[in-house]
């Protein structure tokens, strides 16, 4: 059995993501800010494959990666879903807080649980970091969203670097764009539901190999550009 863990799993895209893999017989980890907050994730998958998590925490990451290993787990997927969109402002409103925390949780967050969870990936396996179209570069037309932007912005740069640096280990490593998605970050006026967002970018998942390692896509399968 295959085994992903899935961070941010217990709403939007996350859960979706634990739920449309579980279905395929996978073993799901999902992970949650807070437990209280799992409920449905716990009602999915087994409550002891849900662990309380922020990304942002080195500490928690450190304890994460412990209670794995001790479990012997072996990762065959990761999906670095956990997110945060800290403010919807231009340049006349935004914090210097606001970017600081979204680099934390959107940025540094999945490069760390990387680092962490390292010998607990398999040859092969496969990682995902849900980025935005917002994040890249020549696609920006319209301004503001800076703390979005910028942190997803270097999130693609990470998962460009680690590409390079995880390939001796035959991982391979994806940004990846889930479109405007109906979600409590996306809105309700998002034209694309989680359900085919989530089995969009499975579905690319599957074709994509070491020779796709370092690229960014959307949930159709188009390369997109940084």
């Amino acid at each position: 059995m295959s085994t992903i863990l899935i961070t941010g799993a217990n709403r939007g895209i996350g859960l979706e993501f634990a739920r449309q893999f579980h279905a395929e017989g996978w073993k799901v980890w999902g992970t949650s800010r807070s437990l209280n907050n799992a409920r449905k994730l716990r009602g999915l998958i087994s409550s002891e494959n849900v662990i309380e998590l922020d990304v942002s925490q080195a500490d928690q990451v450190e304890t994460m990666g412990n209670q794995l290993r001790e479990q012997n787990i072996e990762l065959n997927c990761l999906i670095n879903n956990a997110g945060v969109m800290t403010d919807r402002v231009g340049i006349d409103k935004i914090l210097q807080d606001d970017m600081i925390q979204a680099f934390k949780v959107n940025s540094a967050g999945p490069v760390m649980l990387v680092q962490r969870l390292l010998p607990m990936l398999k040859s092969g396996c496969k990682i995902v970091n849900i980025s935005s179209l917002m994040g890249s570069i020549v696609d920006n037309n319209s301004g503001g969203y800076y703390s979005y932007r910028m942190s997803k912005a270097a999130l693609n740069m990470a998962v460009k670097s680690m590409s390079q640096d995880l390939r001796r280990n035959h991982i391979s490593v994806f940004a990846f764009h889930p479109g405007w998605v109906r979600t409590r970050m996306g809105s309700a006026i998002a034209p694309v539901s989680k359900k085919r967002s989530v089995n969009g970018m499975m579905r690319v998942l599957e074709q994509l190999s070491m020779s796709d390692t370092g690229k960014f896509y959307n949930f159709k399968g188009e390369e997109l550009p940084w």
